[in-house]
């Protein structure tokens, strides 16, 4: 469903890829506030709680994932211009069908045996027996994203054959570009962007409102909300990429929607409270909180992408460093937050503390190891392609921050 169109794209987008590498790294600022939320929701509980790191936790999961599959969408486009069908293809199985199954196996352990330390068994009790693996209950874990990703590429292969095939391609891509440029410009966009989400939790028979888009974390068939949620945001991000010009439009605006996001936040938690409800409900029930939920989860992303634009259009050598390494960030994060909250759970410290400290340690340790294990490594290769290192005046290498 592509047609041809006589923009020049720039060589990196440094500020959409400043908002992905953002949308990733907050992973450890959201997974990090899990164990000090009350009640329990994690396998890991600390003594110490705070209604603070609830709307933490909350505000990230509105719009953390929805941003990041907007621009996965918009760079998948990006590369399926530059290296066609069979190129997208075989970067995509590289870049992240192998690392979905390469590690897996180390993380879950990982998870596992946190979960073991964390929650020993009373002496002589006997563990529970292992639940059977199958096809509904497999633990994608944290890296439920790559898979759903390749859910996306699979669609977006298809259409592009199927649009090619009829010769249709070229027309309802135009016809997307017409639709989706009138709305920005309307600031409508956004209102159309939440329907396919809000219709599927609607009719969904219980929906946990508090926790929005149910996480697909779970299971080889992903939670049909989820798919249809995430899959409009990746869509998006496709368009997004035709019509790029709008891009600045959502630059110029970004201030509003960031007040927009501020509102809506504050309007949501008024409605749904400071606590986690685990308790679901109808989606049907709260019509109005669903709507303001989606709404407000989209304004934030657009008022990151906005800002971004306006203030990070320019390339910056620390800005990119940290973009490559948010892959492998994210990758290891998970494991290595659940250690630190382990083992600061004996502290007498406030939660607020603790979590500062679980986030910088974990922060600062996937980074490192991305600096010295990954970055120039095989593994470096696999994530984000070959990185050479720079070269001082008298020959000796250098680290090169790009």
């Amino acid at each position: 469903m592509d047609a041809q169109t006589p923009q020049r794209w720039p060589d990196r987008w440094h500020d959409l890829d400043a908002v992905r590498a953002s949308a990733l790294i907050l992973g450890i600022a959201f997974h990090g506030a899990m164990s000090f939320m009350t009640p329990r929701i994690w396998i890991i509980d600390d003594p110490q709680h705070s209604v603070g790191l609830n709307i933490v936790f909350y505000v990230l999961h509105m719009f953390r994932m929805t941003t990041f599959f907007v621009l996965a969408g918009f760079f998948a486009r990006l590369l399926m211009r530059k290296r066609g069908a069979f190129g997208f293809a075989r970067n995509r199985l590289t870049r992240i069908a192998l690392p979905l199954v390469v590690f897996w196996v180390p993380v879950f352990s990982a998870i596992i045996a946190a979960l073991i330390i964390a929650n020993p068994l009373p002496p002589g009790a006997t563990p529970p027996p292992t639940p059977p693996l199958t096809a509904a209950t497999f633990p994608l874990t944290h890296l439920w994203f790559l898979y759903v990703l390749l859910i996306f590429y699979a669609v977006a292969l298809l259409l592009k054959g199927a649009g090619e095939l009829t010769r249709l391609g070229g027309p309802v891509g135009r016809l997307l570009d017409g639709a989706t440029r009138l709305l920005t410009r309307l600031d409508l966009i956004t209102g159309v962007l939440i329907l396919p989400a809000a219709a599927a939790l609607y009719l969904a028979p219980s929906w946990s409102m508090w926790f929005g888009v149910p996480t697909p974390d779970t299971g080889l068939m992903p939670n049909l909300p989820a798919l249809i949620a995430y899959g409009t945001a990746f869509a998006f991000g496709w368009q997004l990429h035709r019509a790029s010009e709008l891009i600045d439009r959502i630059a110029r605006r970004w201030w509003v929607y960031s007040l927009s996001a501020i509102l809506g936040t504050i309007l949501c938690l008024n409605m749904v409270g400071m606590t986690p409800v685990l308790t679901p409900v109808a989606g049907r029930e709260q019509p109005l909180y669903l709507l303001c939920y989606l709404l407000t989860g989209w304004s934030w992303s657009f008022a990151l992408i906005g800002a971004a634009r306006t203030f990070l259009h320019a390339e910056n050598p620390a800005i990119r460093y940290l973009s490559d390494a948010s892959y492998w960030i994210y990758i290891v994060h998970l494991p290595l937050i659940l250690a630190m909250q382990i083992l600061v759970r004996g502290l007498d410290w406030p939660a607020e503390a603790k979590y500062a400290l679980v986030i910088l340690a974990a922060f600062g340790v996937s980074l490192l190891s991305y600096a010295l294990l990954v970055r120039y490594s095989f593994i470096g290769v696999i994530l984000n392609g070959r990185k050479r290192r720079a070269r001082r005046a008298d020959g000796q290498p250098q680290e090169d921050f790009a």
